[in-house]
């Protein structure tokens, strides 16, 4: 008798360990893909951050000021999808602010859409300006 409730203890005490291997593998996934998705935020924020400097200079495309609108890319980081949208702040401070939010989003093993979301405020004025 004291056997078969050793192994009935056993048997429940795997069955914890077993969820618990699960839950953690879950957020160890979620910690790596928004480790991920984070430094593709921050890619492009830096990015917005490039306007006013000269393309010539850097052999790569920059941002205009004037011509940043919101928008999208589903293709190039996948399983990632990143979302960016720009707006005039919430309380008009000046019209050389504008307001920038990046979302990257994905699905996790389990079919559940995670987010990312990073917000900044770009000016006009940038470190490039002389």
């Amino acid at each position: 008798m004291e056997v078969l409730i050793a192994f009935l203890l056993i048997g429940v005490a795997s069955l914890g360990l077993i969820k618990m291997q699960s839950y953690v593998e879950q957020r160890a996934d979620f910690a790596l893909n928004s480790h991920q998705a984070l430094n593709l935020a921050e890619q492009k924020l830096e990015w917005f951050r490039t306007r006013g400097a000269s393309p010539a200079a850097s052999g790569l495309s920059v941002a205009e000021f004037s011509s940043l609108t919101s928008g999208s890319d589903m293709t190039s980081y996948s399983p990632y999808v990143l979302r960016w949208s720009i707006a005039a702040p919430a309380v008009s401070l000046s019209a050389s602010l504008k307001s920038v939010a990046v979302t990257v989003e994905w699905t996790d093993r389990v079919g559940v859409t995670q987010l990312v979301t990073v917000k900044s405020m770009l000016s006009s004025y940038s470190e490039f300006d002389m």
